[in-house]
């Protein structure tokens, strides 16, 4: 999956070998802007020469202390540390480099004989060719790189993580050329990927060797309405494998509406379709192919979205299509593929992969969420989620709070402190999260300083 990759100290040398070489060049055009690895570069100036060559730095270094006590079970607590270092490189009109890499660790660990052995990887790395063409900028991107995609519900870098996730493969970006980022009326992408590579010579040995690579294309578009906005996500997923199926071929098409002030509410519908086929794999013996068949829902009501609003509400729903017999012919359960899952159902993660989660039965999220600022730098947010089952008999998971409280420090410097608590339900017990009425509850503080 590409949400963990081995790592790479060949890798992580060159990177670290090309940073070094660069570095004295960067008196002679250097800009100190953060890196937007995402963005579409503008047109540069004719007149653009080698001695002039536009390199930016970038870095962000981040930890995380943790405490999680399960109901019933010792409280343990750890402290995460993620630290990245990238250059961006302009040697050329229209053409860029970006090398990024990243050091993921969890302190202390190094101690532990089970740990992994490095922890420096290659996080991005990419060559981007772009070009104006009839009013349109156009970029094509080939390498290892971040994808994003719109709230990301189904393709994701879950920034979270204290890995992260990349993708290997080839993008194209359009947008009109001279829009400003992140105000275009409208925008295009599409990207193909290898996900994992099965071929014979550098693939697994044996009979895996002989199987097709898992692999994802997939195209975004997005396009202005007033101050909202239409989202459009295809995806196709082919030859994945996960708890226990097998060759799983799977389309979705994926819908959002945002309009942030109508009548007077914000307002945000969401709409997902899946599709294909896979193999039940769980007995060897006898395997299974089924049919796919699933569906998301998602609404979101509240106050209008404003810069200078002090406090904000809003409620919502999201609902996720499950199997109750998820062995027979046809699987109903929606998987929500390369998502950064951690915004959308409670932030301690006791529901992280729905599908996985519910042990495919399916979720239904109500949810309420607030904030308010409490000073120039300071802002109170939280969130009240009920859970339940989308099929079977038994369906009340139980409830989860989450309290956050972001301080804004600088431009590049915060600290984030949050507290969350999971009350089981009845039919907890049926997905694994714990005897009804069992309270869990987690805490972190997170500092983060990046350039």
């Amino acid at each position: 999956m590409p949400a963990s990759r081995p790592a790479s100290r060949a890798a992580a040398l060159s990177c670290a070998l090309a940073a070094a070489l660069l570095a004295p060049t960067r008196a002679a055009g250097a800009q100190t802007a953060r890196l937007r690895p995402d963005s579409l570069p503008a047109t540069p100036p004719a007149t653009a020469t080698a001695a002039a060559m536009p390199i930016v730095f970038s870095g962000e270094v981040r930890t995380r202390s943790e405490r999680d006590h399960p109901g019933g079970a010792p409280a343990d607590a750890f402290t995460y540390l993620r630290s990245r270092f990238g250059v961006r490189v302009d040697p050329a009109p229209g053409a860029r480099v970006v090398l990024q890499v990243q050091d993921s660790r969890v302190l202390g660990a190094e101690g532990n004989a089970g740990a992994p052995a490095e922890q420096l990887d290659l996080h991005q790395g990419y060559v981007e060719l772009s070009a104006p063409w009839r009013g349109v900028r156009a970029a094509a991107r080939v390498g290892r790189q971040e994808i994003a995609l719109g709230n990301e519900r189904l393709v994701g870098a879950v920034g979270w993580s204290n890995v992260g996730r990349s993708f290997d493969g080839a993008r194209v970006l359009l947008a009109p050329d001279g829009a400003k980022p992140g105000a275009e009326p409208w925008t295009a992408t599409a990207f193909a990927a290898t996900v994992e590579e099965r071929g014979a010579r550098f693939g697994a040995a044996g009979p895996a060797a002989k199987a097709a690579d898992h692999a994802a294309v997939g195209a975004f578009v997005t396009r202005a309405l007033g101050a909202g906005a239409v989202e459009v996500t295809a995806l196709y997923d082919a030859g994945g494998r996960y708890r226990g199926y097998a060759d799983a071929n799977r389309a979705t098409l994926d819908a959002r509406l945002r309009a942030p002030r109508l009548l007077g509410l914000s307002v945000e519908l969401e709409g997902a379709l899946q599709v294909g086929r896979q193999n039940d794999a769980a007995d060897t013996a006898n395997v299974r192919a089924q049919d796919v068949r699933a569906w998301l829902l998602g609404a979101r009501l509240g106050t209008p979205t404003a810069p200078a609003r002090r406090a904000a509400a809003a409620v919502g729903v999201d609902v996720l299509s499950g199997d109750a017999t998820p062995h027979d012919g046809r699987y109903t359960a929606f998987g929500t593929a390369y998502a950064t899952n951690h915004p959308f159902y409670g932030l301690m993660d006791v529901i992280g992969d729905p599908a996985a989660a519910t042990r495919e039965r399916g979720l239904v999220d109500a949810l309420a969420t607030g904030s308010l600022k409490l000073g120039g730098a300071l802002a109170l947010k939280g969130e009240l989620h009920r859970f339940t089952l989308a099929t079977g008999a038994g369906r009340d998971l139980g409830w989860e709070g989450d309290v956050t409280l972001p301080v804004r420090l600088t431009p590049a410097a915060g600290v984030e402190l949050g507290y969350s608590a999971f009350r089981a339900g009845r039919d907890a017990a049926a997905a694994g999260l714990g005897a009804e009425g069992t309270v869990r509850d987690w805490g972190y503080l997170q500092l983060r300083v990046a350039f």
